[in-house]
């Protein structure tokens, strides 16, 4: 099991990489002030195509937009703020085969709300909050997180993230003689972030999600451990 996880990992982590860099960095200024990033797929003397990083396609009229810029290969550098606080708001499943005591496989979905700073690009110091909703129990996990952009020189930055701390266990429960409790979490991964301005970007993740708890029924306490493949999407700010 252990293997068959990092050579998942490994595997979907080039897959990620390899989708955004196929993304060219064109940026579309309409004349209602809205801006379009992605990658121009046809321009005449009509309308423009532009496709975006989630792989939705964009027909805009000539009399809609304003101008049409090719982002430069150093622009992450010239926009990077290397200090300052910085938001990260990330969603997305957590997935891994992995049975309850009950026999229900717990598959299950992430939301975590990021904020700290950013003391130089290798390190970022923050504390998250959010609920992992598995099939039978739900969890707010409170953590520590520890982040690092691993380079500046283009819009495209590879980041790391490891984070730890504890998972209150929030399952609704209507049967008196179960009890559900919490407990550590910790998770580790690596990532891609497309920036636009400065902290803003959009980030793409996968890691390693660790989760344990406790069900006491009629005074006896069994212990879980969830093991997940993490997948991440949000965005920096």
């Amino acid at each position: 099991m252990k293997n068959y996880l990092i050579k998942t990992l490994y595997l979907t982590f080039i897959f990620l990489i390899n989708q955004t860099i196929g993304i060219a960095q064109h940026r579309v200024h309409l004349k209602n002030g809205s801006q379009i990033l992605g990658k121009i797929l046809n321009s005449d003397a009509s309308s423009v195509a532009i496709q975006t990083i989630d792989q939705s396609i964009w027909v805009f009229t000539n009399s809609e937009i304003q101008q049409v810029d090719t982002l430069s290969q150093n622009f992450g550098k010239t926009t990077y703020k290397r200090k300052g606080f910085v938001n990260y708001t990330e969603l997305g499943p957590l997935a891994m085969s992995n049975r309850a005591s009950n026999g229900v496989t717990t598959s299950a979905f992430s939301f975590q709300t990021t904020n700290g700073y950013r003391f130089n690009p290798l390190l970022y110091l923050g504390v998250g909050v959010g609920a992992d909703l598995y099939a039978v129990q739900t969890f707010v996990p409170v953590v520590l997180s520890i982040r690092g952009d691993l380079s500046t020189t283009s819009a495209k930055i590879p980041f790391y993230f490891v984070e730890g701390g504890y998972s209150i266990n929030a399952t609704s429960n209507d049967v008196p003689t179960i009890k559900y409790q919490g407990g550590a979490t910790f998770a580790v991964g690596l990532g891609i972030k497309l920036l636009f301005q400065e902290n803003n970007g959009f980030l793409l993740g996968l890691g390693y999600r660790y989760q344990e708890s406790s069900v006491t029924e009629k005074l006896q306490k069994s212990t879980e451990v969830f093991n997940r493949l993490s997948i991440r999407v949000g965005f920096s700010f």
